[in-house]
């Protein structure tokens, strides 16, 4: 199956983009693909705002890097940001499947969240991903381990590079904002082994995984 042309990512909060598909994020820029992200909270509300506005100017620094590593411009649609898990998400419902209706033309492949992801903000826009798409493009929803209580279905394996792998751990590993509380998700080694498991899947040494929300074949 052939990486599509149009892949828009997107994420509830910053940092969920790379945590979710950073290394298949590094392989479409590395492969001259049109790249969209999309983020709708800088985690304010759940940090202060010093650390939310860190966190933005971290995910921003994330994708300048990407653009000046290969060449191919990362358009970051993000505007607005919405505070983190507290039931904004759900009030605001109509604004996100707004911003989402707004790109709907424009992408053959989105990724973002699971369904079945136990964060109430990552399951929202799951939810809004899934209603303004569903017709219009493919949509995979990646992999988050913290999230899944067994939910997850791996049916999407997406191979990787040992230089994509290595940029999602860099990535994910220059948020300083979100470095408290022992989270285990931002391990270097959790990332690195989840990366090999998938790899080791499909027969090859590195890979992400993904669940199949729509598949579309034109």
């Amino acid at each position: 199956m052939k990486l599509p042309d149009r892949i828009l990512f997107v994420g509830a909060h910053c940092d969920d983009i790379e945590l979710l598909a950073g290394g298949l994020l590094s392989r479409a820029c590395r492969s001259s693909r049109e790249v969209g992200v999309l983020v709708f909270s800088d985690h304010r509300g759940v940090v202060d705002d010093a650390a939310a506005q860190q966190a933005r100017a971290e995910f921003s620094a994330n994708m300048k890097w990407l653009t000046d590593r290969d060449g191919t411009p990362v358009n970051d649609l993000s505007d607005r940001m919405l505070p983190a898990c507290s039931g904004h998400f759900e009030s605001k419902r109509g604004d996100i499947y707004a911003r989402l209706e707004a790109l709907r033309d424009d992408y053959d492949l989105v990724v973002s969240h699971a369904p079945s992801d136990t964060n109430q903000d990552h399951r929202q826009v799951s939810i809004e991903v899934a209603r303004v798409f569903k017709g219009h493009t493919s949509i995979l929803a990646g992999e988050f381990p913290n999230n899944d209580l067994g939910d997850f279905s791996a049916d999407v394996h997406i191979a990787l590079t040992q230089a994509d792998v290595d940029a999602k751990v860099r990535m994910v590993g220059s948020y300083a904002s979100q470095q408290f509380d022992g989270r285990p998700y931002f391990s270097q080694e959790a990332l690195r082994g989840l990366a090999a498991v998938r790899g080791s899947q499909i027969r090859t040494n590195l890979a992400e995984a993904f669940s199949a929300v729509r598949i579309r074949v034109d």
